[in-house]
């Protein structure tokens, strides 16, 4: 039978046939990768997860949890949109951070963070239009409100101050008439 991609069953053999040989956690490590690329990030995770328990003292660990969180990151980004998978990706970049602040990997992180953050603000202000739309100001101006506060560096920020002052300048002619 033809093989789906000969690079998943010559790295899954390798780390079956010598798990504990030197070439194990490469192998483990690059199996992941090679899904990932495939898009199949659920699948990536776990071998990469299998690199952390597997070998926990291994060079790949730190890169292993890197991909975890862009794994991740990548789920929250797709259609469905998964706002867990995004939360989840940012705490685990964030831990990248905290345990290795020098690394390499870790400014990596930090660009991610920022771009996870991004979405958020994005994702918050977009809830507050929609809410708008509904005529459902209250609830609007918490989400517009809850962007300025957590998101202030975001473009998203400038744009929830002027939906603000919209609406505070529409209640005040109502109050007038």
């Amino acid at each position: 039978l033809p093989v789906e991609n000969p690079a998943i069953e010559i790295l899954t053999k390798v780390v079956e046939n010598s798990t504990y040989g030197p070439l194990a956690a490469k192998a483990q490590y690059k199996l992941g990768l090679v899904l990932k690329g495939l898009l199949r990030y659920y699948e990536a995770e776990e071998a990469f997860s299998k690199v952390i328990s597997n070998y926990p003292d291994n060079e790949w660990v730190e890169a292993a949890k890197f991909q975890i969180a862009e794994c991740r990151a990548a789920l929250s980004h797709g259609p469905a949109y998964d706002q867990g998978a995004m939360e989840e990706a940012k705490k685990k970049f964030e831990e990248i951070v905290k345990e290795n602040p020098e690394a390499a990997l870790s400014l990596e992180a930090e660009k991610n963070i920022r771009k996870l953050k991004e979405k958020e603000a994005e994702s918050n202000y977009n809830i507050a239009v929609f809410y708008e739309k509904q005529k459902q100001y209250d609830a609007a101006r918490v989400y517009y409100s809850d962007t300025v506060d957590n998101y202030p560096d975001s473009p998203w920020a400038a744009k929830s101050i002027e939906r603000l002052q919209a609406l505070d300048k529409m209640k005040r002619t109502e109050k007038k008439k």
